[in-house]
């Protein structure tokens, strides 16, 4: 009884969702054939370069000695310039003791002097006033306090 219930309830869902499809879609599906070419491959022979080895002789100059008007002296005189350098013997110094006839006093009395410059501030100008109305020489008719 129950698989009969069930049976019949999925039937309806099918039903159903057949007609919601059919009905409330406007997409059609169509399938055209197309042809597709085909291509077969032909062993067809084609033709390669072939090295074929060409007999051949190289020749090579050599140089060959002849007749020149100039006299060539051999061997060649060839001037060869060799820097020698000769040791120098150098004196070294060494002592000399002699002996002096009188008493010398050592240590030597010695006076050093010497002499630090000290800086002596020098004057520097300022700048004073001139006036054309007043004299600045006192003048020797006017002479009242005498």
């Amino acid at each position: 009884m129950r698989l009969f219930i069930f049976v019949i309830m999925v039937a309806t869902v099918w039903a159903s969702y057949e007609e919601n499809y059919d009905s409330g879609t406007t997409y059609h599906e169509t399938s055209k054939p197309v042809e597709i070419p085909i291509y077969k491959k032909y062993a067809i022979p084609i033709p390669h370069p072939v090295p074929v080895p060409v007999p051949q002789q190289i020749k090579v100059p050599i140089p060959q000695p002849y007749q020149v008007p100039v006299a060539v002296p051999h061997p060649v005189p060839v001037e060869v310039v060799k820097h020698v350098e000769i040791p120098i013997e150098k004196p070294e110094p060494y002592v000399v003791e002699k002996k002096v006839p009188y008493v010398v006093e050592k240590p030597y009395p010695v006076t050093v002097e010497k002499h630090f410059p000290v800086p002596i501030p020098k004057p520097y100008p300022v700048h004073v006033p001139v006036y054309k109305h007043v004299f600045h020489h006192k003048s020797m008719r006017h002479n009242w306090k005498h």
